[in-house]
């Protein structure tokens, strides 16, 4: 059966966020049971594209979905310095200030 149209803009966003936020449709499901939902009842050009990146840049799945994060490496010894500034090392992290697709800053 045909589907509507969605032109772009708004309209894409709020339908994204109906079928991955809203706890009514599962709430936060990953990309392959998301296009399911999605798929049957609309289409766009860039649809497959636009809900991969929606979930990419969805901040709560980033937080807690598990499967993402690496598994903790193994601690290996290093031998102490003899002297000063003979070893350095550095910590990143970030982005400190991620924004969302929506402009939604945390």
């Amino acid at each position: 059966p045909p589907v509507p149209y969605v032109p772009q803009g708004d309209l894409r966003k709020i339908i994204l966020n109906i079928y991955h936020d809203s706890a009514a449709n599962g709430a936060h499901f990953g990309r392959d049971k998301t296009i399911p939902k999605i798929k049957p009842r609309y289409f766009w050009p860039s649809m497959y594209k636009d809900i991969d990146n929606y979930i990419k840049s969805c901040i709560p799945c980033a937080q807690f979905n598990h499967r993402r994060q690496k598994p903790p490496g193994t601690l290996k010894p290093i031998q102490p310095p003899d002297g000063v500034w003979q070893l350095v090392s550095m910590d990143f992290h970030g982005p400190i200030n991620p924004t969302t697709q929506r402009g939604n800053k945390y």
